[in-house]
């Protein structure tokens, strides 16, 4: 029943995407005057979010026109070191929202206004609303010029569609593909087998293997028993380009009954963080290697995904092979089928171990000699059970404290408080910092009463550290400052983060631009129209524990 249901709504959804694609064409147009291609599709898996939109290339290039693909007006304007960069929003009349992200360069009239505010407000990053009737725009009008600001890796337009509210993301596929050429399929390479233990109460006791896929087959025996789910390694190619995409739609079937389905043509801002109960997360974090698990736990109300009464788990309870079999499909239809058996055997599973027994729906609270930790009722995916490890600490202001042997991610946050055993004079500069197999990083904190606290959003290992060391700011190419009348320094802050800056030349206020995904600070004298000759430039850097770090120099710009 449940096979033929959920086929239904599938073959609904094609239908209603079909035509809705067919309508869309005559809703919006091209953003650009040439063939589109994508460096980036609707959902693909990132850090702790889905990708919201489409990139469309921009043929290797920055400066390309951008046309306004409907009516409508500029309700918004954003400029941010990283991110979308330079950004444009547009509310259109037929109901939607568009947003041109990345961009080189905002239309004159938009420009000044963001200028103004910049230096009204002596900051570089702002946000400007826009009254529906100031600026008005019509389809195929140059709305902006397509660059590579914010946190971007190559010239491209990032393109959202979204409703009227903003919150809800829609894929643009629905309009344009019927503009992009497409006859591959998506392609597996991998099938995880994750088995749980004998209780099949807490998520966290899973254990998994991982099989490689070779020419399309599964050479190795899979043999499991019990409550065992599985998940995919899979990419999405496309004619024209050498891009990998994320997987539009996965299906699982276990002796041709239909188990569990994923379509990702929409989300919510909300659903964002729930990308780390659909995936792999410690494997992603740890290797980089995204799994797409084919269940739902509990605590996961994403909803592109459909399960069946078990929520996609399969209970491998006889001694016999059980077909399992994998349909990859793109947003054209293309598709990939993966079958292979998995053979019951019979073995004893242990049961659950684990000092603490944490449950999704309830408050949680674990406490360790000198840390404490509080999560609220529904920030975790599904039931946990872990051990708390304390051992020494490395920057000898705290202990190390290890919650769980591998990470364990949350919905929004939970609040770590540590003890701080060795006060120094400025407790501002204390903070949390978190070890990964990656790296350590800040996560913040506040001191008070002997204690740092801060908000974390996933558990794993923690220790209190101390930045009392400025940015480093390093000078790049001074040589050609004078002549290109451009000054660019690095800023550098392995501690903690950059918070703020401030430039000035001959003690005036003066914008600086930030890139955050390449540490550079930049000052364009002909753009501010700043007048040659002897100029003191000062730069004012500060980090997250409040560090500055000062560049002073007096340069002629003759």
């Amino acid at each position: 029943m449940m096979r033929k249901t959920v086929l239904h709504i599938i073959t609904l959804l094609l239908c209603c995407t079909t035509s809705f694609a067919q309508y869309g064409n005559s809703l919006f147009s091209s953003p650009f005057d040439f063939e589109l291609l994508l460096s980036g599709n609707f959902g693909e898996l990132r850090s702790n979010h889905f990708h919201s939109g489409v990139d469309f290339k921009t043929q290797g290039v920055t400066g390309k026109p951008i046309r306004c693909v409907a009516d409508g007006y500029i309700s918004r304007a954003t400029v941010q070191p990283g991110g979308y960069g330079l950004a444009l929003y547009v509310m259109h009349d037929n109901g939607y929202m568009t947003v041109y992200g990345h961009l080189d360069r905002f239309p004159a009239t938009v420009d000044n206004i963001v200028r103004e505010t910049q230096y009204r407000d002596e900051c570089f990053a702002v946000d400007i609303s826009f009254d529906k009737d100031e600026f008005r725009v019509k389809r195929g009008e140059i709305l902006a010029l397509a660059g590579n600001s914010g946190y971007s890796f190559g010239p491209h337009l990032h393109f959202e569609v979204r409703d009227s509210t903003g919150n809800e993301l829609y894929d643009p596929m629905m309009f344009y593909a019927g503009m992009l050429k497409d006859k591959r399929p998506p392609v597996a390479t991998k099938i995880a087998v994750y088995t749980h233990g004998a209780d099949g109460t807490f998520d966290s006791d899973c254990e998994s293997k991982t099989y490689d896929i070779q020419n399309g087959t599964l050479n190795d025996t899979i043999e499991a028993w019990g409550k065992v789910g599985f998940g995919i390694k899979a990419l999405d190619y496309m004619d024209g380009t050498n891009n990998k995409y994320g997987v539009y739609r996965i299906e699982l079937y276990v002796d041709d009954s239909l188990r569990y389905s994923s379509t990702l043509d929409k989300f919510s801002f909300s659903e964002n963080r729930l990308i780390n109960a659909w995936t792999d997360y410690a494997r992603h974090i740890n290797g980089k290697e995204w799994f797409q698990r084919m269940f739902i736990f509990e605590n996961n109300p994403l909803r592109a995904l459909m399960a069946d009464s078990n929520r996609g788990w399969v209970n491998i309870d006889e001694e016999r092979p059980y077909k399992v079999e994998c349909r990859l499909s793109d947003y054209h239809g293309n598709s990939n089928c993966y079958t292979f058996n998995v053979y019951g055997k019979r073995e004893e599973r242990p049961m659950t171990e684990g000092g603490h027994r944490l449950y999704w729906f309830l408050k949680n609270s674990i406490e360790c000699d000198g840390m404490e930790l509080h999560i609220p009722a529904g920030e975790l995916f599904g039931n946990t059970a872990l051990d708390v490890k304390k051992s020494e600490g490395t920057h000898g202001f705290s202990s190390r404290y290890t919650i769980g042997n591998e990470p364990v991610p949350l919905w929004h946050k939970a609040t770590l408080s540590i003890r701080v055993d060795s006060v120094t004079e400025d407790t501002s500069r204390l903070f949390i910092k978190r070890i990964t197999e990656k790296g350590e990083y800040s996560v913040g904190g506040r001191y008070s009463n002997g204690t740092i606290s801060t908000g974390i959003t996933a558990l794993g290992c923690f220790e209190v550290a101390i930045d009392t060391f400025p940015p480093r700011l390093k000078p790049i190419n001074e040589r050609s400052w004078v002549k290109k009348r451009r000054v660019v320094l690095l800023a550098e802050e392995k501690e903690t983060s950059i918070k703020d800056f401030r430039g000035t030349v001959d003690g005036k206020f003066t914008l600086f631009s930030y890139s955050s995904k390449n540490g550079r600070i930049m000052l364009d004298l002909k753009k501010e129209n700043i007048a040659r000759g002897k100029r003191l430039i000062r730069l004012e850097v500060t980090d997250a524990c409040g560090n500055t770090a000062i560049y002073e120099k007096k340069i002629d710009f003759r």
